[in-house]
């Protein structure tokens, strides 16, 4: 993971396993706590906070921005089965239905809306989309995850915070390219 830089030539911080494990519980339990409408883009929903580790072993890596404020995460997770690996490989059914969600959690609805993007990377069959979130106050948060296969490997590259979307498109599609580069 330390070998894998950002658009800016930073290298990536490691996460350690426990810490890895214990936030990847936290936030299985935070989604479980969430209602998704449409009900079935419940799983498009968490898989863009909480990867699969079923079976799986992963790594990741973040890089803050401190000018910009966006934080990029890579998670590599090799291990999975054909299933999983052929709904990774192509997302566009899920996609397209959920382009529209709304999500409630302790009684606070908000709109999620998907975008998917397209040129984010060079590596063959990566799926790259746009999530933009709107609070109760009008607020929008959005992040940019580019998605990919290689050599059996998933790769997911997450960038969020800051104010540039182009920015975040690259620096996703940055980290996947490089991320790739090394997987042999």
């Amino acid at each position: 993971m330390r070998e894998v830089r950002d658009s800016a030539d930073r290298r990536l911080t490691p996460v350690p396993g426990d810490q890895l494990t214990t936030t990847v519980q936290q936030s299985k339990d935070l989604m479980s706590s969430i209602e998704v409408e449409p009900a079935e883009c419940k799983d498009l929903a968490a898989s863009s906070t909480v990867p699969s580790l079923d079976g799986a072993a992963i790594a990741m890596g973040l890089s803050t921005d401190a000018a910009s404020g966006m934080v990029t995460a890579l998670s590599l997770m090799s291990g999975l089965d054909q299933a999983a690996l052929a709904k990774v490989s192509d997302p566009s059914e899920q996609l397209e239905k959920c382009s529209n969600m709304v999500m409630t959690a302790a009684g606070v609805k908000v709109a999620v809306a998907i975008t998917r993007i397209d040129g984010v990377s060079g590596v063959e069959g990566t799926t790259a989309f746009r999530t933009e979130t709107t609070l109760p106050n009008g607020q929008v948060q959005s992040v940019t995850t580019a998605q990919a296969v290689h050599h059996g490997v998933v790769l997911t590259a997450v960038a969020s915070g800051g104010t540039d979307g182009a920015g975040a498109q690259e620096q996703a599609g940055s980290l996947l390219d490089s991320a790739a580069a090394l997987i042999k």
